[in-house]
């Protein structure tokens, strides 16, 4: 039987937090243990409640293991939760993508959640609710979470309009507040991925409409552009180094390209062609008969294959 971890938590307390890191993913009631269909003031209620508990800085000093990120999951969890069930506006758009939950609602008080009253606050809740909300915008924690979510927002509305140079800068904002967020952590590793695919596919386009232009120099200096951007871009790499061939250029700079292009499409017969001939060229026999060899058996019928290999290698 695994040893327990030692931290300086209570081992009640420990299986209350274990307990709602489990409802994390729940909805919103659920997460912060109101009925379906709360009131406002239930919810917000039950938000202090829970704070009270799991707010971090309970914690501040204490030897807290892997909790740690169980309660700062959780205080961000409640944090959510409550900002959506207790704005009107919020809550409605939750509860118009989310029918299972409305239906709950219906279930639980016999009433449609879109018709579902919401009762005015008086000016006294009103003024303390004003005084909760300035005293916990000037509190670090949810300074950091507040600054996370928006910068996170931001990104999300960038990637939807394919803007992921801007999604990137936001993400990587949103990772230097808070490097242990697994979504930001996540879309910053995607997002990466596309930026480097567009720039790379920008400067790609640039190399062929230099070709057209008959600048060939500047079409080889955006296909290298184009491979650094992203090493999968198997095209550019295959255009810079059929390029640099075609100028003189040095043999193992061509030979690193159309390795490359080799890399990012094993399968194409006329990158293992050029590959085979440089190599040759480099005095690297052996290894320029493997990827003839290659270049037979993936095309035997290719112009390539019988231009440059049938006559060199009578396999």
């Amino acid at each position: 039987m695994a040893e327990a971890e030692k931290v300086d938590i209570p081992e009640e307390r420990q299986k209350e937090i274990l307990a709602i890191e489990a409802k994390l993913a729940s909805n919103h009631f659920e997460v912060l243990g109101v009925s379906a269909g709360a009131t406002s003031e239930q919810v917000r209620d039950a938000f202090h409640a829970l704070s009270r508990k799991f707010h971090p800085d309970r914690f501040h000093g204490k030897q807290l293991g892997s909790f740690k990120g169980r309660i700062d999951a959780i205080f961000r969890r409640l944090i959510e939760a409550n900002s959506i069930l207790t704005d009107p506006a919020k809550r409605q758009a939750y509860l118009d993508a989310n029918p299972f939950v409305r239906a709950a609602i219906r279930a639980a008080t016999g009433t449609t959640a879109a018709h579902q009253p919401v009762a005015a606050k008086t000016a006294e809740e009103e003024s303390r609710d004003a005084e909760r909300r300035a005293r916990l915008s000037r509190h670090p924690y949810l300074a950091k979470v507040t600054a996370v979510q928006d910068h996170l927002g931001k990104a999300k509305a960038h990637i939807a309009k394919g803007e992921f140079s801007h999604a990137f800068t936001m993400l990587n904002l949103a990772n230097q507040i808070d490097p242990q967020n697994v979504e930001v952590k996540t879309l910053l590793a995607d997002v990466r991925k596309k930026a480097e695919h567009l720039r790379s596919d920008t400067d790609y386009k640039r190399g062929l409409t230099a070709l057209e232009e008959g600048n060939e120099d500047l079409a080889i200096g955006a296909f290298k552009a184009a491979v650094n951007a992203s090493a999968s871009n198997h095209l550019a790499a295959f255009k810079a180094a059929q390029l640099l061939e075609k100028n003189g250029g040095d043999v193992k700079e061509i030979s690193i390209f159309a390795q490359k292009a080799v890399d990012a499409s094993p399968m194409t017969v006329e990158y293992r062609v050029l590959l085979a001939r440089m190599l040759e060229l480099s005095g690297m026999k052996a290894l320029a008969k493997k990827h003839f060899e290659e270049a037979l058996r993936l095309g035997p019928d290719h112009p390539d294959v019988k231009k440059h290999v049938k006559k060199r290698w009578p396999f």
